[in-house]
Formats: structure tokens, sequence, C-alpha cells
């Protein structure tokens, strides 16, 4: 995370113009110059915490200074919108009666300048770069997420290899657009079940739990040669396994090597089982040695989020494994619940709300209590949460606590919280945008997806909204 900083600082140097309707400024102000690393906070003291606007509200003319007048009426209009169950919950069907009425090309211009243009970053390279550069002029660093997946019911059969080679190579251009991009700092986040079949992914998680105690932690955190050991697969099961795996090495290493670091995405809890052993902790085993290469992303929505988190820590700090990781509430929530309720099994997620905050807190003290047991650049931990009241509760946390700047971030979604990510970034506190692209085509599928599952949080924004039409009226009036 420190060349992230010096990223940034290199950057801030930077005149941008106005390309791709965002509005830079042309001299940044001067919190935002460039300042030697030596005079840049090392850790989270309490001097550097005391200028944060825990109401996050008091900034909202500095940190919306870079949006247009255009922009900020097109974040407020997607935003409300969003509030509405009945839209959000019907998406698809209202989405393919535009694309019937419309037709393709101005049923995509119309997503363009709605709801994909406030949550996507762009289709190509060439628009998404520039854009990067300028969150990164702001102290804004890049999640970059090409959305990919296979879904469950799109094949029944495991090899789909032309898919899965197709995926591999765009997780590469998105690595490459990146580094490029941020000066090879960043990450990457990768869907899992781009990578293989969903069937395989339910088969190893069903003989990886057939087969292991979470106690157990050589037997659990060794799964792959637990499974090739197994006689539960099929011997195209464990072809399939191997090229799995050597696809996650694959981007892994190549990550490594343009200096930006791969975050592996959570799934649910009939894939995650497997998802967080060969291509979590297993890959952390093989590439957190020297450094954070691969974090592995928790969803604090399950009741076992918290001995998850502390079985891996356990088992990483046991082995010498430098621990990555990526702390959310998580995008499943309803899904799991209907699927417990309708095959009669016990919910794995938190009865309400409040419980899964209170998880997410308990989960996240854990992490800021332990940190002193570990090295500098021994352990890097994302904390993505839109939620105010808990970022009030990490910023005490990190009071009492001190860690490295290199040891902890921040990060919200693209087109959400800019209010809280620009005024983090700021203050030079180490915060990210997850920065979705892609095709509309794609994207579309993706962003009906995210809405579903993200509408408790998206029904949460009324303050975001607020704020940015306070800037409208502030604008239009001045």
């Amino acid at each position: 995370m420190l060349r992230y900083h010096t990223a940034i600082s290199s950057l801030r140097h930077c005149v941008l113009s106005r390309q791709h309707g965002i509005r830079t400024l042309s001299k940044l102000p001067a919190a935002l110059q460039c300042q030697s690393r030596h005079s840049e906070p090392a850790s989270y003291t309490k001097e550097l915490l005391q200028k944060v606007d825990t109401q996050f509200e008091d900034k909202y003319k500095t940190v919306f200074r870079s949006k247009s007048r255009q922009q900020l009426v097109r974040a407020a209009t997607v935003l409300w919108l969003c509030s509405f169950e009945v839209l959000v919950r019907h998406n698809q069907q209202l989405l393919k009666t535009s694309r019937k009425l419309l037709g393709r090309r101005l049923h995509e211009k119309l997503l363009q300048t709605t709801v994909y243009g406030q949550f996507v970053i762009g289709q190509k390279k060439e628009t998404v770069k520039p854009i990067i550069a300028d969150y990164l002029a702001s102290g804004v660093g890049p999640i970059l997420y090409y959305a990919l997946e296979e879904d469950k019911s799109s094949h029944s059969k495991l090899g789909n290899d032309p898919f899965y080679a197709s995926s591999v190579k765009s997780f590469k251009e998105a690595i490459d657009i990146t580094s490029d991009a941020a000066n090879k700092t960043g990450y990457i986040a990768v869907k899992p079940t781009a990578l293989c079949s969903p069937n395989l992914w339910i088969r190893l998680t069903q003989v990886i739990l057939s087969n292991t105690k979470s106690a157990d932690f050589d037997s659990y955190h060794k799964s792959s040669d637990l499974i090739a050991d197994s006689k539960s697969l099929a011997a195209e099961e464990l072809e399939e396994l191997e090229k799995l795996v050597k696809r996650g090495e694959e981007i892994i290493e190549y990550a490594a090597s343009a200096g930006v670091k791969v975050m592996i995405d959570a799934e649910q809890t009939y894939f995650q089982p497997a998802i967080q052993r060969i291509l979590g902790v297993e890959m952390m085993s093989r590439f957190n040695r020297e450094s954070v290469n691969v974090l592995v992303t928790y969803q604090t929505y399950l009741k076992s989020a918290f001995e998850n988190v502390d079985r891996d820590m356990e088992y990483c700090k046991r082995e010498g494994i430098k621990f990555g990781a990526r702390i959310v509430r998580g995008a499943y929530l309803d899904q799991e619940r209907q699927l417990a309720q309708s095959n009669k099994y016990e919910d794995p997620t938190n009865p309400t709300f409040e419980a899964t905050t209170r998880m997410y807190e308990k989960t996240a003290a854990h992490i800021l209590n332990r940190i002193s047991e570990w090295k500098d650049g021994d352990i890097e931990v994302m904390f993505g949460t839109h939620n105010e009241g808990t970022l009030r509760q990490l910023f005490t946390l990190l009071s009492e606590s001190n860690p490295p700047l290199s040891s902890v971030c921040f990060g919200q979604l693209y087109g959400m919280c800019d209010h809280i990510t620009f005024h983090l970034g700021e203050l030079g506190i180490p915060v990210y945008k997850s920065m979705p692209y892609g095709p509309v085509d794609i994207m579309t599928s993706y962003l009906g997806r995210r809405a579903i599952e993200n509408r408790g949080v998206l029904d949460k924004v009324k303050k975001e909204r607020q704020l940015l039409n306070k800037e409208i009226r502030r604008r239009v009036w001045r």
C-alpha cells in the first residue's frame, strides 16, 4: 500500500483537462499537492483522525468540486430511483422492455446517461484510464472489476474452456489498465465463477465440508491436496480443478509482476468454502510470502464471519503467510435466506441489519486489536463499507491501535458515497473505489443483479442525495 501513496503523490502534480464528462481542476488545492513521503503520516495517528469529519456533511462542496452539474444531477436522480423497491426488484423486466421498445442503440444510450454511467466506469481502456487518473489525483485508488461471471444456470456441463480463457485474458487486461493508470499500484477484483463452472464450485465445497472440520487447520487450509486425494470426485472434475488452480495462479502471477494486487471476490455459501480455501488461503500461501499480493473477501452478514477471519488469520500467522483481507457486509443476503427456507436448513445469515453491523464491527475490532502482533507489511485489510456509523466505530478503533497506513484502507463502490470517499482521500487516508467496467450488454445483467443484492444499501443513501441536491442548488443560485 506504500506504493499507492507514492503514486498519488506523483499524480498530484498533474494538471488534468476536461475528459469524458469529468470536470477536473486546473490547479489542485493545497491539501492535494504533492508531498514528500516523509511528510505524510505513517500511521493512523490521533492528529490525523481528528481531521475526519465523522458526520461526512460539512465538506460536501470540497468533495463534489470535481463533478460537473450534469454528473451531480445524474447521481441525485439515479440514487433517488434506486430508493424505490418496486423499480429495483423488477429492474430486469424494465430493462428488457426498454430494449424492446427503444432498440439496442437507444437503449444503450439511455443506460449510459443514467444507471450505467453512474455505476460503471466505462467500456474501453481508452476511457477508463483517464478516469482512474482523475480519482488518483483526488487521493482515491482503483479496484478495477471486469464484471465477468458464469451464472449457475448458464452451463450444465463442467467445462467451458473458451469462456474461462476469455476471462483470464480480460482480467489480465484489467491488470494492465490498473498498472498503467495507477503507476503499478491498485487492485483488481476477480469473480471466482468466471474461472470455473459454478457446478464445480458446488462439488468442491461439498467435498471440503464433508471431509474436514474447521478446527483441523492442516486439512481445512490445504483443501486442494485433500480434494486431489479424495475419491469423491470424478476424473473430469479433478481435471477441471487443476485447470482452475492454473488459471488463478496465472492471474495472480501476472498481477504481481505488474505491481497490482488481486482481491478474490466472495460468492454464495454453496460456493464460498471452496473459493475461500482454493483461491483464497491457498493462493495467499503461495503468493503472500514476500508481500501481500492476494486478499480474501469476508462477508459479515454470515454468522460464521468472525470464525472464518479468526481461523484464517491464525493459520497465516502460524505458517508465516502475510494476511490480506477485505471485510464487507455481503451481497447475497436475500438469496441465502430464500435458499435456507426452501431447502429447510439453518439460515447462515445474521437475522437483522443490526446483527450484521455488530458482526462487522466485532470482526474489525478483532483484526485491529491483533495488528500489533504482525510486522509492518505482513497484514493488509480493506474495510469496504458505506455505513457512516460503522466508519465512526472504525475510526475510534484506529485511534486506539494506531496501525500503519500501509495495513488498513477503506473502500466504497463507484457511484456511491463520494462524500465519504473523497473526504478520506483528501486527508491522505488510503481509500479506494470499486470500479466496474465493460460493455453495456454484459454490464446490464451485472447492474441488475447488483441492484437487487444491494438494494438495502441503495435505500440508505438518503443523506448522499440530500448533499447532492444541496450542491446542485448552491451552483444554480450562486
